[in-house]
């Protein structure tokens, strides 16, 4: 997402940074963005609760030392909204890209809620906020109900780079097949996804892309199920969008998500989606026909079903309000003059 979104700033005439607390693998970009990576693991050994107003001086001055004075600061994830939540440049918005009751308070021990969700209010209240959907929008507003300065954006989905990136060779080489890419983390609810697939009794095979802590209990699940032969744990890929594109259907079996990038990136290279109509994002992307209630296994099974039988009954339309040049457009309004971006 912020690289597309800077791709698309740029090509607004607009000069666009992406600072990076880590180095990453080379970034896909049709423009020339200039990324820096600030030092942060050298600040690490700093307790927690005092980082953020520690570190926000030195970042400040790193983003200016680098970016000029910019006219507008996006801070993308919770390590990042710690420290920019106190910073001192002009035009700092923390965008939040999941339901934060969900990804972090629904995992917390009850005796670590209280003091999780005033640190949280602590963060959020500080600067002005961008949610990624409505139902992020909402679940922040509820969560944090003393921020008055929120507004959603979604998160844009370049289609030329990914229909280019989907170019390249398939590993995949299967006639048919469905496909699921995530972690295996407890939210991507790998286990729904087995057991309504084994209640289908389909042939076609499903693809698994992705790895994480919860792979081998995927793995584990398949062989109690009788579905190993059938299932493919076809590890991680930097470019599954070859994979994505090859499948006769995606699906996502999620507890939460922020958006669904995923289904974006799906419905991009024309792949039929059927998803859990999970807090947040499915719903706002897919009609009621596409989704399954989140703990209805038969239902989900019997979607599975008519996905194999008719996929193209599950075809959607992206909606122009996931264009790079929508999100463009409302970012740039966020800037009362903007010409330079820090991401």
């Amino acid at each position: 997402m912020v690289l597309t979104l800077a791709d698309e700033l740029q090509a607004y005439g607009q000069t666009c940074h992406i600072i990076c607390f880590k180095r990453f693998q080379e970034l896909r970009s049709k423009q020339t963005v200039q990324t820096h990576i600030f030092p942060l693991q050298f600040l690490r050994w700093l307790p927690r609760s005092i980082r953020g107003r520690v570190v926000a001086p030195l970042l400040d001055r790193f983003i200016r030392l680098k970016t000029g004075t910019p006219d507008l600061v996006l801070s993308n994830l919770l390590p990042a909204d710690r420290i920019l939540s106190y910073s001192q440049l002009p035009n700092v918005q923390l965008v939040v890209h999941n339901t934060l009751s969900q990804e972090l308070l629904a995992t917390a021990k009850p005796e670590k809620q209280s003091k999780l969700r005033s640190m949280l209010a602590s963060i959020y209240t500080r600067k002005p906020c961008i949610a990624v959907s409505r139902g992020v929008l909402e679940d922040l507003q509820q969560l944090v109900p003393q921020q008055k300065q929120a507004l959603c954006i979604y998160n844009p989905v370049d289609l030329e780079l990914i229909a280019e990136a989907a170019q390249e060779s398939n590993p995949i080489k299967l006639p048919e097949y469905f496909i699921h890419v995530g972690k295996f983390k407890q939210a991507k609810r790998h286990d729904r996804l087995l057991r309504a697939y084994a209640l289908s009794g389909l042939q076609t095979p499903l693809v698994l892309v992705g790895q994480g802590e919860l792979l081998a209990t995927a793995q584990e699940l398949a062989k109690e199920l009788g579905i190993s032969e059938r299932v493919i744990f076809e590890g991680f890929h930097s470019n599954p969008y070859p994979l994505i594109a090859g499948a006769k259907g995606l699906l996502l079996s999620s507890d939460f998500e922020g958006l669904g990038l995923v289904i974006l990136e799906a419905l991009a290279l024309k792949v039929p989606v059927i998803s859990t109509d999970c807090p947040s994002g499915p719903n706002e992307i897919l009609p009621a026909a596409n989704l399954v209630a989140i703990d209805d296994l038969q239902g989900f099974a019997d979607k599975l079903q008519a996905l194999d039988q008719n996929p193209a009954a599950f075809q959607v339309a992206l909606k122009p309000t996931f264009a790079p040049s929508y999100a463009a457009e409302q970012y740039l309004a966020q800037a009362t003059s903007a010409t330079t971006h820090t991401l």
